[in-house]
């Protein structure tokens, strides 16, 4: 049935005023193209990961969480397909593709901002290939500190959002797709990182501003068949979200399946990761 037209309807919601904050990051959204993007998934059995855990754990007094060994393990798949790590400078003046030497993976960190629930952090990890996964999870700990002037990124974000006029703000944090150097210095390299599996999300498919992104869900018991049998196993749901502009379906495929291949193994390809020595 209709409400009545003479109906008082200001009692059924209230307008909420955006602020500047996040009119200027939403900005941030037009540099997305899904046109260009092309999304793999598949599940991956987590025996692998949780006896590296465990391992860990024991020998280190560390248990590296997800989140640290989906990047780590992203670094060594780039550096077997260099190709997935590559960035297309796609704007107005020119178009350059870029080869990154490093890998430089950015993450997105949980930090909830008032009034402002839309905004994202995301948090870079340089030189992740040279860095065991202890000295990885303590920065990624640190990112995730609450104080806002405890992280020189976020400081500097946030201060360009909220005490700029708009249309400033969005010139500036819209700078990077115009230079490399800008580029590295505030958003890494080719690879981001994310996973809404904490909240218990299977998974996430969506377009972000990096050339490749990964993806993982949650990590749960689930049917599975395991040399013909029927049993039960702890798996997550692995998503990459690539540029198909810079490499093709085939060379994707190679690089997603290795990234499986080496999380499925974890126990076996990331042990001598845990601590730089052992």
């Amino acid at each position: 049935m209709m409400r009545d037209s003479s109906e008082d309807f200001g009692n059924l919601y209230e307008s909420i005023k955006p602020d500047r904050a996040s009119r200027a990051f939403w900005s941030l959204n037009r540099e997305m193209n899904p046109a260009n993007k092309v999304s793999f998934i598949r599940y991956i059995d987590c025996a692998g990961i949780e006896q590296l855990r465990r391992y860990a754990s024991e020998k280190f007094g560390f248990k590296p969480s997800y989140a640290t060994i989906v990047t780590k393990s992203a670094s060594l798949a780039l550096k077997e397909y260099p190709y997935a790590n590559r960035l297309l400078l796609d704007n107005f003046f020119r178009k350059r593709m870029v080869q990154f030497h490093n890998c430089d993976i950015t993450v997105a960190v949980e930090k909830n901002v008032e009034q402002n629930e839309a905004i994202v952090l995301a948090e870079t990890i340089y030189g992740v290939e040279e860095k065991d996964m202890k000295t990885m999870q303590q920065e990624v700990m640190a990112m995730s500190n609450p104080k806002t002037d405890a992280n020189d990124r976020w400081t500097l974000f946030y201060n360009l959002l909220t005490k700029l006029p708009v249309f400033l703000s969005k010139l500036i944090i819209g700078m990077p797709k115009y230079s490399v150097r800008l580029w590295i210095k505030h958003r890494g390299g080719a690879c981001f990182v994310n996973s809404p599996a904490r909240y218990g999300v299977d998974f996430l498919v969506a377009d972000m501003l990096w050339p490749l992104t990964v993806s993982y869900g949650w990590a749960k018991d689930r049917p599975s068949v395991v040399e013909g049998e029927l049993c039960v196993r702890k798996t997550m749901p692995l998503i990459i979200i690539f540029d198909r502009r810079i490499m093709a379906g085939v060379p994707a495929a190679k690089f997603f399946n290795r990234l499986a291949e080496i999380l499925e193994n974890a126990d076996e390809e990331l042990k001598g990761h845990c601590v730089v020595g052992h």
